[in-house]
């Protein structure tokens, strides 16, 4: 019967390898499928899950390397744009007067790169993206709020107190160094909670000036008082992608973790079949 091989990836030096040797094993798994249809041993069963295991903490080490948790990311958040990339860089010759009118242009002339809505499975999300791409700025941003909410509710409380997800799902992680990873998502998770009480959930009244981020609490009160531009959409669509990535980031951790218990359950089975059959 034939047998699953376990994955071996060579060296990583970039954080683009780590995708391309997820993709592969991800091939790989399909097969092994296939094989493990065939011949449902325990061997076989651990040796799959540890290939599994391993896709997971690969897309995990891809999204560390590549994502927003750095100092230079601050200038673009003091500016109303969560961008979730660590290494943001813009290579156009096109003249702009500012940095929003920059960002506008790059973000809406790469939308489909940045905000594939096959890439984000939420509720209306799709629709966001339609409402964007015919103009129907309104609309646009009437979806985001909400998405943001709902995203909001699944990755944290967001009173900054306790962020239970990395409780749940890291404390008790097989993933190496993942001391190094708490630091880091609880690093995410504080820099999001900041901006986001500084902009999406900022109380303005009636009397208060139009503040430059569109205002959540002056769009359902209807006490917006200037144009919507896409801009603003682009801004919000940036924090929906920022925070949809790091509630996959923390699947990811809780695949890692369940699989792990599998992987022990599974051991102690192929222990006690080789200690009945001696």
């Amino acid at each position: 019967m034939e047998k699953i091989k376990l994955y071996e990836y060579p060296p990583i030096f970039h954080s683009m390898q780590y995708f391309e040797e997820a993709e592969k094993l991800k091939q790989k798994l399909k097969n092994d499928e296939v094989i493990l249809q065939k011949n449902e041993c325990t061997t076989n069963k651990i040796i799959f899950n540890k290939n599994l295991q391993a896709y997971y903490i690969l897309l995990i080490d891809g999204a560390t390397m590549t994502s927003a948790v750095c100092e230079t990311n601050n200038k673009y958040q003091k500016l109303g744009w969560f961008i979730w990339l660590q290494n943001f860089n813009i290579a156009t010759t096109y003249s702009y007067k500012n940095d929003d009118e920059l960002y506008t242009y790059w973000f809406d002339k790469y939308f489909d790169k940045y905000f594939n809505d096959e890439e984000i499975n939420i509720p209306y999300y799709f629709e966001a993206v339609q409402n964007y791409k015919n103009n129907n700025l309104y609309a646009c941003v009437c979806c985001l709020f909400p998405l943001i909410e709902y995203l909001e509710k699944q990755i944290s409380h967001f009173d900054g107190k306790e962020i239970f997800h990395i409780k749940k799902f890291l404390d008790q992680s097989q993933v190496a160094n993942i001391d190094g990873y708490k630091k880091y998502f609880e690093e995410f998770e504080k820099q999001l909670n900041t901006f986001l009480k500084e902009n999406i959930y900022k109380i303005s009244t009636e009397k208060d000036v139009e503040p430059d981020f569109i205002c959540r609490n002056r769009i359902l009160h209807g006490i917006f008082t200037r144009n919507i531009s896409k801009t603003d959409c682009l801004k919000l669509f940036c924090i929906v992608r920022s925070m949809d990535s790091f509630k996959g980031w923390l699947n990811c951790f809780d695949a890692v973790k369940k699989i792990s218990e599998l992987i022990t359950e599974l051991s102690k089975d192929l222990k006690g079949n080789r200690d009945e059959e001696n």
